[in-house]
């Protein structure tokens, strides 16, 4: 049976470049600015324009409305040029996250740019196109990142690329005979092996988790990235700065907090995801998730207060392991 159709949102990325001026050699900068405010990727740089294509707009003339509103600047439709398109989406998606982006930059502009709406960016700066911030928001740096590849090359920029459609969800878990994952914000049980087999599984890779697992951590797991979701917005891990804080920079750069599944996915990229917990995180996770590896626990605790959701039909086990207090198995949808 075919995919539902569906509707992608079409957005428009202004891509502001220049020759960084008093250097001894010819070094490309662009224009990017700092997030606050907005729900969305705060305190991530992102380009110095950008927006939804409103109804009857054109892609190149949702760049002249951005380029005035957002940076006070005047860009004529003939002076627009392609960079690239990039289609976009992310594991748990929303009819909100299926976009097409469009960037393109202005050959030339007139005014001089500076920020027009200080509720939603705390800083406009210039940045050196080959060394972006590390926060810059993924999806936009992908597409700097390949033009300041080709600008070293002497190649053009690919004209189509895509994100998020090689994202995969693994949902890690141990859970006991009742269907218990958690205790007081812990786990019911202490088994050394099992801990050893959740490093084995997740080292190098990513971790989707809620801020109640990633404060049970104690801090920041060693070889994995962390992307912690919460909707609570004044949370930061371990007394972290003001994401917006420019000078101070994140506590923790392994740990990225994400308010919504659309901004952790996007943080997480490409490749398996290993969505870690807790239960409300699992039940989010997992009617999308590809694959279950769960460490099926041999005790039964009567006072557990979390647990983790049915595993229904639709999955098949294909491997089990035996280990010390627990066995290891594996499923795969369908």
């Amino acid at each position: 049976m075919p995919s539902p159709r569906f509707q992608v949102v079409p957005s428009t990325y202004l891509v502001v470049l220049r020759q960084a001026p008093d250097q001894p050699g010819p070094r490309t900068e662009v224009l990017l600015q700092l997030r606050r405010g907005t729900g969305y990727m705060d305190g991530w740089w992102a380009c110095g324009a950008a927006g939804h294509v409103e109804a009857g707009e054109s892609f190149l003339q949702t760049a002249t409305r951005e380029a005035a509103e957002e940076l006070g600047i005047e860009v004529h439709l003939d002076d627009l040029e392609p960079v690239s398109v990039l289609h976009r989406h992310v594991a748990i998606s929303t009819p909100l996250e299926e976009r097409i982006d469009v960037f393109v930059r202005p050959r030339r502009w007139t005014g001089e740019p500076a920020l027009q709406e200080p509720d939603k960016a705390a800083d406009l700066r210039w940045w050196p196109l080959d060394a972006l911030p590390e926060r810059t928001v993924p999806h936009e740096a992908q597409v700097l990142t390949a033009l300041a590849e080709a600008h070293e090359l002497g190649e053009r920029v690919p004209p189509l690329m895509t994100r998020g459609f090689d994202q995969t969800l693994t949902l890690v878990v141990a859970v006991g005979e009742n269907g218990a994952i958690g205790r007081d914000g812990g786990l019911p049980w202490h088994l050394p092996a099992d801990l050893k087999h959740f490093k084995d599984t997740t080292m190098g890779g990513t971790m989707v988790m809620g801020r109640r697992t990633f404060e049970s951590f104690g801090r920041p797991l060693p070889g994995r990235r962390h992307v912690v979701l919460t909707s609570d917005r004044d949370w930061l891990p371990g007394g972290q700065v003001d994401p917006c804080d420019r000078e101070a920079g994140p506590r923790f750069p392994e740990v990225l907090v994400a308010r919504t599944w659309a901004e952790a996915l996007l943080m997480a990229g490409d490749g398996e995801v290993f969505v870690v917990g807790g239960a409300g995180v699992f039940a989010d996770a997992l009617p999308h998730a590809d694959r279950l590896v769960v460490s099926e626990v041999h005790q039964a605790p009567q006072d557990a207060d979390t647990f983790f959701p049915e595993i229904g039909p639709d999955w098949r086990e294909i491997s089990r392991r035996p280990a010390d207090g627990f066995e290891v198995v594996e499923y795969r949808r369908g």
